[in-house]
């Protein structure tokens, strides 16, 4: 199969560092500019499209319209196309590609690169060997639900947007660290540390207990533990931080609107 890619940043990126070790696959893409990558680059769309047999659509949410009115008028006969675009329906690509064209609409991020990504999965054409391959690729690139369009703004403000959240947690902690007076890196080692090993703790033990299990696990009572997360529900974090998650999947609605 060839994976062509119109669009090459970040998240091209880590599809491409996913994928390149799955066998059978060759690559190339078309940007507005050639980048520093070991594939094949073309400055012209059509050429692209002629070279790929799936047609991946890695271009911001603002630009989708414009790179579909211009594979509008080309022949993709035989073209799979893949969306990652944030709001972005299959529905809305049909609206310029038509109805006939197998499309397959995902939402991964970009722990995507390490094959660790979170990716949701929906396609017009369930029944079509050519997206289920796809829906098998992406398994072996972490872990793939399929899922009704309606859940991807939840699932692109929890999974796409996620790993962003997680680590603005984290800055916190690193923020709060800086009375250590250690030089920044070392603060980066020790959280990357919290960070792993928490991930260990909760991959050990989920089988069997709760999330909230394993924080009573953890919690004294009357403790330190038991102080900070009295704090913790008393002043509702829990609920502030549902709203970073209702502001980034209302912005996934308005864009799908859009």
């Amino acid at each position: 199969m060839n994976y062509g890619f119109i669009g090459f940043g970040n998240l091209a990126k880590a599809v491409y560092q996913g994928l390149k070790s799955v066998n059978n696959i060759q690559f190339a893409y078309f940007a507005r500019s050639k980048k520093e990558v070991d594939i094949p680059f073309f400055d012209n769309m059509e050429e692209l499209v002629s070279f790929a047999d799936v047609i991946w659509l890695t271009v911001k949410p603002q630009d989708i319209k414009g790179i579909l009115e211009r594979l509008q008028p080309l022949n993709l006969e035989g073209k799979l196309i893949v969306s990652p675009v944030a709001g972005k329906s299959i529905a809305s690509i049909e609206d310029y590609l038509g109805k006939e064209l197998p499309v397959v609409r995902i939402m991964p991020n970009l722990a995507i690169a390490y094959q660790k990504s979170v990716t949701a999965f929906a396609t017009n054409q369930p029944q079509n060997p050519a997206t289920e391959n796809i829906f098998e690729i992406l398994t072996k690139l972490g872990k793939a639900v399929k899922l009704d369009e309606k859940g991807f703004d939840l699932f692109t403000s929890v999974f796409g947007s996620g790993p962003a959240f997680i680590l603005a947690f984290i800055q916190i902690f690193k923020d709060k660290m800086r009375e250590f007076d250690l030089p920044g890196n070392v603060l980066d080692e020790l959280l990357l540390g919290l960070t792993q090993g928490t991930t260990l703790y909760f991959t050990e033990n989920q089988a069997n207990y709760s999330i909230e299990e394993l924080i009573r696990n953890i919690t004294s009572k009357g403790g330190t533990t038991q102080a900070g997360l009295d704090h913790f529900r008393r002043h509702n974090i829990g609920k502030h931080f549902e709203g970073v998650l209702d502001a980034a999947r209302n912005r996934s609605e308005e864009m799908s609107k859009n």
